[in-house]
């Protein structure tokens, strides 16, 4: 897109000599600033096509050629594509964004929750010989308890021995804030898909630890890990997010996705590690093979834990 050059030959940003359409020393292009108001929708287009060029290939890189987005950046040629840290944060915000804008993405109730809930409300009034709508929260062998306040007297009242430990406390109360199993589980439920990028993206410097533990340290820095690191996880998330923008649009005509497909999907994840591993650290076949075998155990372990441990601090201990 052409616009009239200025005929001051100084940069407007940083004051150096401009001698051609771009400043040398800060790369501001030296023109007119003041422009008709059209300007504004045309160089919207513009930026959107030229970011929509980089952004298209990035994706397509990313999901189909497993580690040719992170060998061509290593090799430094980066012009072409988004940065990785840009490209991990762009894809963790339409995690966290497109679920919350879909009509009725978390309006499906969970049939078998409500029963189970039901359910053990009921065994306890039968247990208790009280009306079912009386039975309040039965949990670590104390039964009927209702309040906070009550919790609090059971606890004190009961011998150092059978107390409850501090973690089954703290949890306890939420439960009773709660009230049910319906809400519980729809709050962790919840916690889980707001924060599971939150939580991948703090376990990510842990991932490409154990790839520099793993791989020749002269060879390999820990910042190309890094980036290795980043671009899978990008993969990961996108994947899921492309998993769950189709599970709505079918959830539209009453269909849902078959569990064949969900399962191929999390041997995609695998067969993507492996093969981007083998792709990028260019290691003899069955040291690479091995290698992947112990990162993958070593990694789904952690990542479990990790994500379960940060849902629940999140849900119980810092809500």
């Amino acid at each position: 897109m052409n616009h009239k050059l200025r005929k001051d030959k100084r940069c407007q940003n940083c004051g150096h000599y401009v001698d051609k359409r771009f400043c040398p020393n800060c790369g501001q292009e030296n023109v007119e600033t003041r422009q008709p108001f059209h300007y504004l929708f045309t160089h919207f287009v513009a930026d959107f096509i030229h970011y929509d060029g980089q952004f298209w290939k990035t994706i397509q890189y990313l999901l189909f050629y497993p580690a040719r987005l992170t060998q061509e950046y290593i090799a430094g040629k980066r012009k072409s594509y988004v940065q990785p840290v840009q490209l991990y944060i762009f894809i963790s915000f339409l995690v966290f964004f497109i679920p919350a804008i879909l009509p009725g993405f978390d309006e499906k109730p969970d049939v078998s929750i409500e029963k189970e809930s039901k359910e053990i409300h009921k065994s306890i009034a039968e247990e208790l010989n009280i009306p079912e709508n009386q039975a309040g929260i039965y949990m670590y062998g104390l039964k009927n308890v209702h309040s906070v306040q009550q919790l609090d007297s059971i606890q004190q009242a009961l011998p150092k021995e059978e107390k409850l430990l501090k973690f089954q406390y703290v949890i306890y109360k939420k439960v009773l804030k709660y009230k049910n199993l319906d809400e519980i589980k729809d709050k962790i439920g919840e916690s889980l898909i707001h924060n599971m990028p939150k939580a991948i993206f703090l376990y990510m410097p842990i991932f490409a630890f154990w790839l520099w533990v793993f791989h020749n340290k002269k060879k390999w820095l820990y910042f190309d890990h890094g980036i290795y690191t980043l671009h899978y996880f990008s993969f990961l998330l996108l994947t899921i997010l492309l998993y769950i923008v189709v599970n709505w649009l079918l959830s539209l005509f009453h269909w849902e996705i078959p569990g064949l497909i969900t399962f191929a999907m999390f041997c995609w994840f695998i067969f993507y590690f492996f093969r981007s591993h083998s792709q990028f650290y260019r290691q003899k076949k069955a040291i690479s093979r091995w290698t992947c075998i112990n990162l993958f155990i070593i990694n789904t372990i952690g990542i479990i834990i990790f994500l379960v441990l940060y849902v629940l601090f999140i849900s119980f201990i810092s809500v």
